[in-house]
């Protein structure tokens, strides 16, 4: 069973982070158990991400960023409102740190197989995810740093209330900028959301372009290659 999940463990790390993405907003107006439950899935996530990504010498650093992480998440939800702001923008940049430190090592320790399968495309793919976590969460820490430092229409304004709408409204944010959409319905309006905005373009144009491209190119080749299997 181990070395079965050892063998799928991009495809778990992808099928977790799908699943948390997809019940975050759902849980805004929940109950404090669904609330809880939620939180617990996270921290799944979290712990899934740093025994699929890192390897032994590496996790101290990934888990003292877990650790924090987690304490900060906690401290959220009973901080009073003036601890709130200096709790939330800790969780963004350590969430943000921790994202975007696995998705280095996750791409790179995938490069140095001899060969490539199926869930190391899995796990690219889970990489590109992160990427837009990590995006997201620099995003909400603007917005709390300088509020206004995004144009919000009205319509959709009131998802900033909420704890968990508003990290949902901001990966949605990453997300639709990873993939040059833009609805409009919520737009940088300050310098300094300009600029992370058109550097995650860069940056997810780049993974595309380099990182997916080439990996998906290696199982191509070694599907050709004589005696290679698809």
């Amino acid at each position: 069973m181990i070395e079965r999940l050892r063998k799928h463990q991009h495809l778990a790390l992808l099928a977790v982070l799908l699943l948390v993405l997809i019940a975050q907003p759902l849980v805004a107006h929940e109950s404090r158990a669904a609330r809880v439950a939620f939180e617990l899935l996270f921290g799944l996530a979290l712990v899934a991400t740093l025994f699929t990504v890192f390897e032994r010498r590496k996790r101290r650093l990934a888990a003292l960023l877990m650790i924090v992480l987690l304490a900060l998440t906690v401290t959220e939800q009973v901080a009073a409102a003036r601890w709130f702001t200096l709790a939330s923008v800790g969780y963004h940049v350590s969430l943000a740190l921790f994202v975007g430190y696995a998705v280095g090592v996750l791409v790179r320790d995938i490069f140095r197989h001899r060969s490539i399968g199926f869930d190391d495309i899995l796990g690219a793919f889970a990489g590109y995810i992160l990427l837009g976590v990590a995006w997201g969460n620099l995003y909400a820490m603007v917005e709390l740093l300088a509020p206004g430092a995004f144009s919000v229409s009205p319509e959709i304004r009131w998802q900033l209330e909420d704890w968990h709408l508003r990290r949902a409204l901001f990966n949605y944010l990453s997300f639709t900028t990873m993939a040059s959409l833009g609805y409009n319905d919520i737009t940088p309006a300050a310098p300094i959301a300009n600029t992370l905005t058109w550097i995650e373009v860069m940056t997810a144009q780049f993974y595309l372009a380099v990182v997916i491209a080439q990996i998906v190119g290696l199982k191509l080749a070694q599907a050709i290659a004589p005696g290679g299997r698809g």
